[in-house]
Protein backbone atom coordinates (compact mmCIF):
# COMPACT_ATOMS: atom_id res chain seq x y z
CA UNK A 1 0.00 0.00 0.00
CA UNK A 2 1.38 3.49 -0.89
CA UNK A 3 2.44 5.63 2.05
CA UNK A 4 -0.30 8.25 1.52
CA UNK A 5 -2.93 5.45 1.47
CA UNK A 6 -1.55 4.03 4.70
CA UNK A 7 -1.71 7.45 6.34
CA UNK A 8 -5.28 7.97 5.09
CA UNK A 9 -6.36 4.53 6.34
CA UNK A 10 -4.77 5.13 9.73
CA UNK A 11 -6.37 8.58 9.95
CA UNK A 12 -9.79 7.21 9.08
CA UNK A 13 -9.43 4.40 11.62
CA UNK A 14 -8.38 6.93 14.28
CA UNK A 15 -11.40 9.12 13.49
CA UNK A 16 -13.75 6.13 13.69
CA UNK A 17 -12.29 5.08 17.05
CA UNK A 18 -12.58 8.65 18.32
CA UNK A 19 -16.22 8.89 17.16
CA UNK A 20 -17.01 5.53 18.72
CA UNK A 21 -15.42 6.69 21.97
CA UNK A 22 -17.52 9.88 22.00
CA UNK A 23 -20.68 7.88 21.35
CA UNK A 24 -19.84 5.47 24.18
CA UNK A 25 -19.19 8.34 26.58
CA UNK A 26 -22.45 10.05 25.57
CA UNK A 27 -24.40 6.81 26.04
CA UNK A 28 -22.87 6.27 29.48
CA UNK A 29 -23.48 9.83 30.73
CA UNK A 30 -27.04 9.87 29.36
CA UNK A 31 -28.06 6.63 31.06
CA UNK A 32 -26.46 7.82 34.30
CA UNK A 33 -28.57 10.99 34.23
CA UNK A 34 -31.79 9.25 33.19
CA UNK A 35 -31.43 6.74 35.99
CA UNK A 36 -31.81 9.58 38.50
CA UNK A 37 -35.18 10.84 37.21
CA UNK A 38 -38.58 9.90 38.63
CA UNK A 39 -40.50 8.76 35.55
CA UNK A 40 -43.18 6.99 37.60
CA UNK A 41 -44.15 10.29 39.19
CA UNK A 42 -44.14 11.99 35.78
CA UNK A 43 -46.48 9.28 34.51
CA UNK A 44 -48.95 10.05 37.29
CA UNK A 45 -48.74 13.80 36.63
CA UNK A 46 -48.92 13.38 32.83
CA UNK A 47 -45.92 15.64 32.36
CA UNK A 48 -42.15 15.47 31.87
CA UNK A 49 -39.99 15.15 34.98
CA UNK A 50 -39.04 18.80 35.63
CA UNK A 51 -35.38 18.34 34.67
CA UNK A 52 -35.81 15.93 31.73
CA UNK A 53 -35.84 18.62 29.05
CA UNK A 54 -32.60 20.14 30.34
CA UNK A 55 -30.98 16.68 30.57
CA UNK A 56 -31.85 15.86 26.97
CA UNK A 57 -30.75 19.32 25.79
CA UNK A 58 -27.49 19.16 27.69
CA UNK A 59 -26.60 15.89 25.98
CA UNK A 60 -27.53 17.30 22.58
CA UNK A 61 -30.38 14.83 22.04
CA UNK A 62 -32.61 17.40 20.33
CA UNK A 63 -30.17 17.38 17.42
CA UNK A 64 -29.24 13.72 17.16
CA UNK A 65 -28.61 13.65 13.41
CA UNK A 66 -28.70 17.40 12.67
CA UNK A 67 -25.50 18.86 11.16
CA UNK A 68 -22.84 20.24 13.50
CA UNK A 69 -22.92 23.67 11.88
CA UNK A 70 -26.51 23.99 13.13
CA UNK A 71 -25.68 22.78 16.63
CA UNK A 72 -26.49 19.10 16.10
CA UNK A 73 -24.53 15.98 16.99
CA UNK A 74 -24.48 14.74 13.36
CA UNK A 75 -24.66 11.14 14.59
CA UNK A 76 -25.04 8.22 12.18
CA UNK A 77 -28.54 6.79 12.40
CA UNK A 78 -27.32 3.65 14.15
CA UNK A 79 -25.82 5.63 17.04
CA UNK A 80 -28.91 7.84 17.28
CA UNK A 81 -31.06 4.71 17.44
CA UNK A 82 -28.96 3.32 20.29
CA UNK A 83 -29.59 6.48 22.32
CA UNK A 84 -33.33 6.37 21.64
CA UNK A 85 -33.48 2.71 22.65
CA UNK A 86 -31.57 3.47 25.84
CA UNK A 87 -33.95 6.34 26.63
CA UNK A 88 -36.97 4.07 26.02
CA UNK A 89 -35.61 1.56 28.52
CA UNK A 90 -36.17 4.27 31.16
CA UNK A 91 -39.29 5.89 29.71
CA UNK A 92 -41.07 5.36 26.40
CA UNK A 93 -42.61 8.85 26.58
CA UNK A 94 -39.18 10.49 26.67
CA UNK A 95 -38.00 8.36 23.75
CA UNK A 96 -41.16 9.22 21.83
CA UNK A 97 -40.32 12.91 22.25
CA UNK A 98 -36.94 12.31 20.64
CA UNK A 99 -38.45 10.37 17.74
CA UNK A 100 -41.14 12.98 17.00
CA UNK A 101 -38.69 15.86 17.19
CA UNK A 102 -35.60 14.31 15.52
CA UNK A 103 -37.05 11.90 12.97
CA UNK A 104 -40.46 13.29 12.03
CA UNK A 105 -40.40 17.09 12.25
CA UNK A 106 -36.80 18.31 12.13
CA UNK A 107 -35.80 16.54 8.86
CA UNK A 108 -38.65 18.34 7.06
CA UNK A 109 -37.21 21.67 8.20
CA UNK A 110 -33.64 20.66 7.30
CA UNK A 111 -34.76 19.76 3.77
CA UNK A 112 -36.17 23.27 3.15
CA UNK A 113 -33.24 25.75 2.93
CA UNK A 114 -35.53 28.42 1.44
CA UNK A 115 -37.52 29.05 4.63
CA UNK A 116 -36.64 32.31 6.42
CA UNK A 117 -33.99 32.01 9.13
CA UNK A 118 -33.69 28.24 8.60
CA UNK A 119 -30.29 28.03 10.32
CA UNK A 120 -31.58 29.88 13.38
CA UNK A 121 -34.70 27.70 13.56
CA UNK A 122 -32.66 24.49 13.42
CA UNK A 123 -30.14 25.80 15.93
CA UNK A 124 -32.97 26.65 18.30
CA UNK A 125 -34.46 23.20 17.77
CA UNK A 126 -31.18 21.44 18.57
CA UNK A 127 -31.04 23.43 21.82
CA UNK A 128 -34.53 22.42 22.88
CA UNK A 129 -37.18 24.31 20.89
CA UNK A 130 -39.49 21.33 20.38
CA UNK A 131 -40.88 20.54 16.94
CA UNK A 132 -44.14 18.64 16.31
CA UNK A 133 -45.42 16.74 13.27
CA UNK A 134 -49.09 17.33 12.42
CA UNK A 135 -50.41 14.78 9.93
CA UNK A 136 -53.23 12.83 11.60
CA UNK A 137 -56.86 13.94 11.26
CA UNK A 138 -60.18 12.45 12.39
CA UNK A 139 -60.63 10.76 8.99
CA UNK A 140 -56.98 10.38 8.04
CA UNK A 141 -54.82 8.33 10.38
CA UNK A 142 -52.78 5.86 8.40
CA UNK A 143 -54.47 6.97 5.15
CA UNK A 144 -53.06 10.48 4.45
CA UNK A 145 -54.83 10.64 1.08
CA UNK A 146 -57.97 11.47 3.09
CA UNK A 147 -56.45 14.62 4.61
CA UNK A 148 -58.94 17.50 4.48
CA UNK A 149 -56.98 20.33 6.10
CA UNK A 150 -56.48 22.92 3.37
CA UNK A 151 -53.63 25.26 2.52
CA UNK A 152 -54.84 28.07 0.27
CA UNK A 153 -51.80 29.42 -1.55
CA UNK A 154 -52.34 32.87 -3.04
CA UNK A 155 -49.63 35.32 -3.95
CA UNK A 156 -47.06 35.49 -1.15
CA UNK A 157 -49.24 33.94 1.55
CA UNK A 158 -50.65 30.58 2.56
CA UNK A 159 -53.79 30.17 4.70
CA UNK A 160 -54.33 26.92 6.63
CA UNK A 161 -57.76 25.74 7.77
CA UNK A 162 -58.60 22.40 9.32
CA UNK A 163 -58.22 20.11 12.29
CA UNK A 164 -55.44 17.77 13.45
CA UNK A 165 -55.71 15.18 16.24
CA UNK A 166 -53.29 13.01 18.23
CA UNK A 167 -50.44 15.47 17.68
CA UNK A 168 -47.62 14.62 20.08
CA UNK A 169 -45.85 17.58 21.75
CA UNK A 170 -48.20 20.05 20.03
CA UNK A 171 -48.89 22.35 22.99
CA UNK A 172 -45.23 22.28 24.05
CA UNK A 173 -43.79 22.81 20.58
CA UNK A 174 -42.14 25.94 19.23
CA UNK A 175 -42.69 24.84 15.63
CA UNK A 176 -45.27 22.56 14.01
CA UNK A 177 -44.79 20.86 10.65
CA UNK A 178 -48.35 20.70 9.33
CA UNK A 179 -49.45 18.75 6.26
CA UNK A 180 -52.44 19.96 4.28
CA UNK A 181 -54.06 19.81 0.85
CA UNK A 182 -53.01 22.71 -1.36
CA UNK A 183 -55.94 24.65 -2.76
CA UNK A 184 -56.13 27.40 -5.31
CA UNK A 185 -56.08 27.85 -9.08
CA UNK A 186 -52.72 26.10 -9.50
CA UNK A 187 -53.63 23.14 -7.26
CA UNK A 188 -56.82 21.67 -8.61
CA UNK A 189 -55.72 18.14 -7.68
CA UNK A 190 -54.94 19.12 -4.11
CA UNK A 191 -51.33 18.01 -3.75
CA UNK A 192 -50.04 17.49 -0.23
CA UNK A 193 -47.88 20.29 1.14
CA UNK A 194 -45.91 20.66 4.34
CA UNK A 195 -46.02 24.06 6.04
CA UNK A 196 -43.88 25.21 8.97
CA UNK A 197 -46.19 26.88 11.51
CA UNK A 198 -45.20 28.97 14.49
CA UNK A 199 -47.03 27.62 17.54
CA UNK A 200 -48.00 31.20 18.43
CA UNK A 201 -49.43 32.00 14.99
CA UNK A 202 -52.83 33.79 15.16
CA UNK A 203 -55.68 31.38 14.46
CA UNK A 204 -53.88 28.25 15.72
CA UNK A 205 -55.57 26.87 18.82
CA UNK A 206 -55.08 23.82 21.03
CA UNK A 207 -58.62 22.65 21.78
CA UNK A 208 -58.20 19.25 23.42
CA UNK A 209 -55.70 17.15 25.36
CA UNK A 210 -55.98 13.42 24.76
CA UNK A 211 -55.98 11.36 27.98
CA UNK A 212 -54.05 8.39 26.70
CA UNK A 213 -53.85 4.84 28.08
CA UNK A 214 -50.06 5.01 28.16
CA UNK A 215 -47.37 7.41 26.99
CA UNK A 216 -48.57 9.78 29.70
CA UNK A 217 -45.29 11.67 30.08
CA UNK A 218 -45.84 13.74 26.95
CA UNK A 219 -48.77 15.76 25.74
CA UNK A 220 -51.07 14.78 22.82
CA UNK A 221 -53.34 17.48 21.44
CA UNK A 222 -56.03 18.41 18.97
CA UNK A 223 -55.11 21.46 16.88
CA UNK A 224 -57.58 23.78 15.15
CA UNK A 225 -56.23 25.83 12.25
CA UNK A 226 -58.65 28.70 11.75
CA UNK A 227 -57.48 30.57 8.68
CA UNK A 228 -53.87 30.63 9.91
CA UNK A 229 -51.95 32.98 7.60
CA UNK A 230 -48.24 32.53 6.96
CA UNK A 231 -45.72 33.74 4.37
CA UNK A 232 -45.61 31.44 1.35
CA UNK A 233 -41.89 30.93 2.03
CA UNK A 234 -42.91 28.69 4.96
CA UNK A 235 -44.33 26.09 2.56
CA UNK A 236 -41.62 23.46 3.05
CA UNK A 237 -42.23 21.61 -0.21
CA UNK A 238 -42.51 24.76 -2.36
CA UNK A 239 -44.22 23.76 -5.62
CA UNK A 240 -43.49 20.05 -5.19
CA UNK A 241 -45.69 17.35 -3.67
CA UNK A 242 -44.93 17.26 0.06
CA UNK A 243 -45.81 13.58 0.31
CA UNK A 244 -42.17 12.68 -0.45
CA UNK A 245 -40.96 14.58 2.63
CA UNK A 246 -43.77 13.15 4.77
CA UNK A 247 -43.04 9.54 3.81
CA UNK A 248 -39.29 9.98 4.29
CA UNK A 249 -39.88 11.29 7.82
CA UNK A 250 -42.38 8.55 8.62
CA UNK A 251 -39.96 5.85 7.48
CA UNK A 252 -37.31 7.21 9.83
CA UNK A 253 -40.03 7.46 12.45
CA UNK A 254 -40.81 3.75 12.03
CA UNK A 255 -37.17 2.90 12.68
CA UNK A 256 -37.37 5.14 15.76
CA UNK A 257 -40.52 3.38 16.99
CA UNK A 258 -38.75 0.03 16.51
CA UNK A 259 -35.89 1.32 18.68
CA UNK A 260 -38.40 2.35 21.34
CA UNK A 261 -39.83 -1.18 21.26
CA UNK A 262 -36.37 -2.65 21.71
CA UNK A 263 -35.63 -0.51 24.77
CA UNK A 264 -38.98 -1.31 26.41
CA UNK A 265 -38.58 -5.01 25.64
CA UNK A 266 -35.11 -5.11 27.18
CA UNK A 267 -36.28 -3.44 30.39
CA UNK A 268 -39.27 -5.79 30.67
CA UNK A 269 -37.02 -8.86 30.42
CA UNK A 270 -34.64 -7.39 32.98
CA UNK A 271 -37.39 -6.68 35.53
CA UNK A 272 -39.05 -10.09 35.08
CA UNK A 273 -35.73 -11.94 35.31
CA UNK A 274 -34.85 -10.09 38.52
CA UNK A 275 -38.14 -11.23 40.07
CA UNK A 276 -37.86 -14.81 38.78
CA UNK A 277 -34.33 -15.06 40.14
CA UNK A 278 -35.43 -14.75 43.76
CA UNK A 279 -39.05 -15.96 43.64
CA UNK A 280 -39.32 -19.58 44.73
CA UNK A 281 -41.65 -22.21 43.31
CA UNK A 282 -41.51 -25.05 45.79
CA UNK A 283 -37.85 -25.83 46.51
CA UNK A 284 -36.42 -24.21 43.37
CA UNK A 285 -36.23 -20.66 42.18
CA UNK A 286 -38.75 -19.62 39.55
CA UNK A 287 -36.01 -18.99 37.00
CA UNK A 288 -34.89 -22.64 37.30
CA UNK A 289 -38.25 -23.97 36.11
CA UNK A 290 -37.71 -25.51 32.66
CA UNK A 291 -40.77 -23.84 31.13
CA UNK A 292 -39.73 -20.41 32.39
CA UNK A 293 -36.12 -20.98 31.31
CA UNK A 294 -37.37 -21.66 27.78
CA UNK A 295 -39.67 -18.62 27.90
CA UNK A 296 -36.83 -16.28 28.89
CA UNK A 297 -34.64 -17.86 26.22
CA UNK A 298 -37.22 -17.04 23.55
CA UNK A 299 -37.55 -13.47 24.85
CA UNK A 300 -33.80 -12.93 24.46
CA UNK A 301 -33.85 -14.40 20.95
CA UNK A 302 -36.67 -12.05 19.93
CA UNK A 303 -34.59 -9.18 21.24
CA UNK A 304 -31.65 -10.34 19.07
CA UNK A 305 -33.84 -10.41 15.96
CA UNK A 306 -35.12 -6.88 16.56
CA UNK A 307 -31.56 -5.62 17.17
CA UNK A 308 -30.35 -7.19 13.93
CA UNK A 309 -33.25 -5.77 11.91
CA UNK A 310 -32.56 -2.31 13.31
CA UNK A 311 -28.88 -2.71 12.42
CA UNK A 312 -29.83 -3.72 8.87
CA UNK A 313 -32.23 -0.77 8.53
CA UNK A 314 -29.56 1.68 9.70
CA UNK A 315 -26.90 0.12 7.48
CA UNK A 316 -29.08 0.57 4.40
CA UNK A 317 -29.63 4.21 5.36
CA UNK A 318 -25.86 4.77 5.60
CA UNK A 319 -25.40 3.22 2.15
CA UNK A 320 -28.37 4.72 0.30
CA UNK A 321 -28.95 7.91 2.30
CA UNK A 322 -32.59 7.11 3.09
CA UNK A 323 -34.51 4.33 4.82
CA UNK A 324 -35.82 1.41 2.79
CA UNK A 325 -39.57 1.82 3.19
CA UNK A 326 -40.27 -1.91 3.21
CA UNK A 327 -37.53 -2.87 5.67
CA UNK A 328 -38.47 0.05 7.94
CA UNK A 329 -42.09 -1.16 7.96
CA UNK A 330 -41.12 -4.79 8.64
CA UNK A 331 -38.75 -3.76 11.44
CA UNK A 332 -41.39 -1.59 13.06
CA UNK A 333 -44.01 -4.37 12.84
CA UNK A 334 -41.78 -7.02 14.39
CA UNK A 335 -40.37 -4.80 17.13
CA UNK A 336 -43.76 -3.45 18.23
CA UNK A 337 -45.54 -6.82 18.07
CA UNK A 338 -42.78 -8.68 19.89
CA UNK A 339 -42.39 -5.92 22.46
CA UNK A 340 -46.09 -6.30 23.23
CA UNK A 341 -45.80 -10.08 23.40
CA UNK A 342 -42.72 -10.10 25.64
CA UNK A 343 -44.10 -7.40 27.95
CA UNK A 344 -47.35 -9.34 28.33
CA UNK A 345 -45.38 -12.51 29.16
CA UNK A 346 -43.33 -10.61 31.75
CA UNK A 347 -46.46 -9.20 33.41
CA UNK A 348 -47.82 -12.75 33.60
CA UNK A 349 -44.62 -14.03 35.21
CA UNK A 350 -44.91 -11.42 37.96
CA UNK A 351 -48.48 -12.47 38.71
CA UNK A 352 -50.39 -9.91 40.79
CA UNK A 353 -47.26 -7.78 41.10
CA UNK A 354 -47.20 -7.35 37.34
CA UNK A 355 -50.66 -5.77 37.50
CA UNK A 356 -49.63 -3.39 40.28
CA UNK A 357 -48.94 0.19 39.14
CA UNK A 358 -46.12 0.32 41.66
CA UNK A 359 -43.97 -2.01 39.55
CA UNK A 360 -42.20 -0.82 36.36
CA UNK A 361 -43.86 -3.48 34.21
CA UNK A 362 -47.37 -2.03 34.45
CA UNK A 363 -46.15 1.25 32.96
CA UNK A 364 -44.11 -0.51 30.26
CA UNK A 365 -47.16 -2.63 29.41
CA UNK A 366 -49.33 0.47 28.91
CA UNK A 367 -46.66 2.39 27.01
CA UNK A 368 -45.78 -0.51 24.72
CA UNK A 369 -49.35 -0.79 23.44
CA UNK A 370 -49.11 2.39 21.36
CA UNK A 371 -46.08 1.11 19.44
CA UNK A 372 -48.30 -1.22 17.42
CA UNK A 373 -50.29 1.84 16.29
CA UNK A 374 -47.74 4.68 16.02
CA UNK A 375 -46.49 5.50 12.49
CA UNK A 376 -48.88 3.02 10.89
CA UNK A 377 -50.83 0.27 12.66
CA UNK A 378 -49.49 -3.26 12.22
CA UNK A 379 -52.38 -4.27 9.99
CA UNK A 380 -51.92 -1.27 7.67
CA UNK A 381 -48.18 -1.88 7.32
CA UNK A 382 -48.64 -5.61 6.73
CA UNK A 383 -51.30 -4.93 4.10
CA UNK A 384 -48.95 -2.49 2.39
CA UNK A 385 -46.09 -5.00 2.46
CA UNK A 386 -48.37 -7.72 1.12
CA UNK A 387 -49.68 -5.48 -1.66
CA UNK A 388 -46.14 -4.46 -2.66
CA UNK A 389 -45.06 -8.11 -2.70
CA UNK A 390 -47.91 -9.15 -4.99
CA UNK A 391 -48.50 -6.11 -7.18
CA UNK A 392 -46.89 -6.11 -10.63
CA UNK A 393 -46.08 -2.41 -10.19
CA UNK A 394 -44.07 -2.82 -6.96
CA UNK A 395 -43.06 -6.48 -6.63
CA UNK A 396 -39.59 -5.69 -7.99
CA UNK A 397 -38.98 -3.42 -4.95
CA UNK A 398 -39.51 -6.32 -2.54
CA UNK A 399 -37.44 -8.63 -4.76
CA UNK A 400 -34.57 -6.10 -4.77
CA UNK A 401 -34.72 -5.82 -0.97
CA UNK A 402 -34.47 -9.59 -0.51
CA UNK A 403 -31.51 -9.68 -2.92
CA UNK A 404 -29.90 -6.82 -1.00
CA UNK A 405 -29.91 -8.88 2.21
CA UNK A 406 -28.83 -12.02 0.35
CA UNK A 407 -32.15 -13.86 0.42
CA UNK A 408 -33.41 -14.08 -3.16
CA UNK A 409 -34.33 -17.74 -2.61
CA UNK A 410 -36.59 -16.85 0.35
CA UNK A 411 -38.37 -14.29 -1.83
CA UNK A 412 -38.88 -16.83 -4.64
CA UNK A 413 -40.31 -19.40 -2.23
CA UNK A 414 -42.67 -16.78 -0.79
CA UNK A 415 -43.98 -15.84 -4.24
CA UNK A 416 -44.55 -19.53 -5.10
CA UNK A 417 -46.45 -20.05 -1.87
CA UNK A 418 -48.84 -17.18 -2.61
CA UNK A 419 -49.63 -18.19 -6.17
CA UNK A 420 -53.32 -18.86 -6.70
CA UNK A 421 -54.51 -16.77 -3.75
CA UNK A 422 -56.82 -13.80 -4.23
CA UNK A 423 -54.57 -10.73 -4.20
CA UNK A 424 -57.52 -8.45 -3.39
CA UNK A 425 -58.43 -10.41 -0.23
CA UNK A 426 -57.51 -8.51 2.93
CA UNK A 427 -56.56 -11.73 4.74
CA UNK A 428 -54.20 -12.67 1.90
CA UNK A 429 -52.51 -9.26 2.06
CA UNK A 430 -51.96 -9.52 5.82
CA UNK A 431 -50.59 -13.05 5.39
CA UNK A 432 -48.29 -11.93 2.58
CA UNK A 433 -47.11 -9.05 4.76
CA UNK A 434 -46.22 -11.42 7.58
CA UNK A 435 -44.40 -13.73 5.15
CA UNK A 436 -42.38 -10.73 3.96
CA UNK A 437 -41.62 -9.52 7.48
CA UNK A 438 -40.53 -12.89 8.86
CA UNK A 439 -38.73 -13.75 5.62
CA UNK A 440 -36.64 -10.60 5.93
CA UNK A 441 -35.99 -11.35 9.61
CA UNK A 442 -34.81 -14.87 8.75
CA UNK A 443 -32.52 -13.56 6.02
CA UNK A 444 -31.03 -10.89 8.28
CA UNK A 445 -30.39 -13.36 11.11
CA UNK A 446 -28.75 -15.78 8.66
CA UNK A 447 -26.36 -13.12 7.34
CA UNK A 448 -23.00 -12.48 8.99
CA UNK A 449 -23.03 -8.70 8.72
CA UNK A 450 -26.06 -7.67 10.78
CA UNK A 451 -25.66 -9.60 14.03
CA UNK A 452 -22.50 -10.44 15.94
CA UNK A 453 -24.43 -12.23 18.67
CA UNK A 454 -23.44 -15.75 19.68
CA UNK A 455 -27.10 -16.72 19.58
CA UNK A 456 -27.74 -15.48 16.03
CA UNK A 457 -28.20 -19.03 14.74
CA UNK A 458 -30.71 -19.82 17.48
CA UNK A 459 -32.54 -16.57 16.70
CA UNK A 460 -32.72 -17.59 13.03
CA UNK A 461 -34.22 -20.91 14.12
CA UNK A 462 -36.83 -19.04 16.18
CA UNK A 463 -37.85 -17.02 13.12
CA UNK A 464 -38.05 -20.22 11.07
CA UNK A 465 -40.35 -21.65 13.72
CA UNK A 466 -42.50 -18.50 13.56
CA UNK A 467 -42.71 -18.88 9.79
CA UNK A 468 -43.74 -22.53 10.11
CA UNK A 469 -46.45 -21.57 12.61
CA UNK A 470 -47.66 -18.79 10.30
CA UNK A 471 -48.01 -21.20 7.39
CA UNK A 472 -50.42 -23.36 9.38
CA UNK A 473 -52.77 -20.36 9.29
CA UNK A 474 -52.44 -19.66 5.57
CA UNK A 475 -55.68 -18.19 4.19
CA UNK A 476 -57.71 -20.20 1.73
CA UNK A 477 -59.98 -18.85 -0.96
CA UNK A 478 -63.04 -17.50 0.83
CA UNK A 479 -66.31 -17.90 -1.02
CA UNK A 480 -68.78 -15.03 -0.88
CA UNK A 481 -71.15 -17.00 1.34
CA UNK A 482 -68.42 -17.27 4.03
CA UNK A 483 -68.19 -13.48 4.23
CA UNK A 484 -71.97 -13.23 4.34
CA UNK A 485 -72.14 -15.71 7.24
CA UNK A 486 -69.58 -13.69 9.19
CA UNK A 487 -71.56 -10.51 8.64
CA UNK A 488 -74.78 -12.19 9.72
CA UNK A 489 -73.12 -13.48 12.90
CA UNK A 490 -71.98 -9.96 13.80
CA UNK A 491 -75.41 -8.49 13.09
CA UNK A 492 -77.07 -11.17 15.24
CA UNK A 493 -74.65 -10.49 18.09
CA UNK A 494 -75.25 -6.73 17.96
CA UNK A 495 -79.01 -7.24 18.07
CA UNK A 496 -78.70 -9.59 21.05
CA UNK A 497 -76.25 -7.30 22.87
CA UNK A 498 -78.51 -4.28 22.38
CA UNK A 499 -81.20 -6.11 24.34
CA UNK A 500 -78.99 -7.61 27.06
CA UNK A 501 -76.29 -5.04 27.80
CA UNK A 502 -77.66 -2.03 25.87
CA UNK A 503 -75.83 -0.05 23.17
CA UNK A 504 -73.25 2.71 23.77
CA UNK A 505 -73.79 6.18 22.29
CA UNK A 506 -70.38 7.64 21.41
CA UNK A 507 -69.31 11.07 20.16
CA UNK A 508 -68.11 11.24 16.57
CA UNK A 509 -64.82 12.97 17.32
CA UNK A 510 -63.18 11.15 20.26
CA UNK A 511 -65.61 8.21 20.72
CA UNK A 512 -66.37 9.54 24.19
CA UNK A 513 -69.19 7.66 25.92
CA UNK A 514 -72.37 9.72 26.17
CA UNK A 515 -74.80 7.12 27.52
CA UNK A 516 -76.16 3.58 27.10
CA UNK A 517 -79.50 3.17 25.37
Amino acid sequence: MPMHSQVYAQSKETQERSAEGRATALYSSLTADLSQLNFADADDRRAFPPTLHSVLARHGLFGLTAPREHGGLALPLGEAIDLISATASFDVSAASTLVIHNFLALPCIEAAPHIPEQAAIIRGATRGDLCAFALTEPGAGSAPRHIKTSALIQGDTVRISGRKIWIGLADWARWIVCFARASGPADAKGRLVGVLVDRQAPGLQVTHEHRTLGLRGIIQNTLEFQDVELPRSYVLSRDQDGWVAATSSMNRGRIGVAAMGLGALERAIQVAASYANHRRLGKARMIENSYIEELFGQMVLRREVVKAMLAASCQLVSVHGAPNVHLASATKVLSSEWCGLVTDQCVQLLGGRGYDEGTPLAKIYRDARILRIFEGPTEALLSHLGRCLLSKATRHEIADLFRLVGAASIHAATIDELSGLNEADGAVLIYAGWLTTLGLAKAIMSADCFSASACAAAAADLVSSELASLRTRAPARRPVETCSRANRRLAAFLDEAACSIRSPVLTDDYLKLVQYV
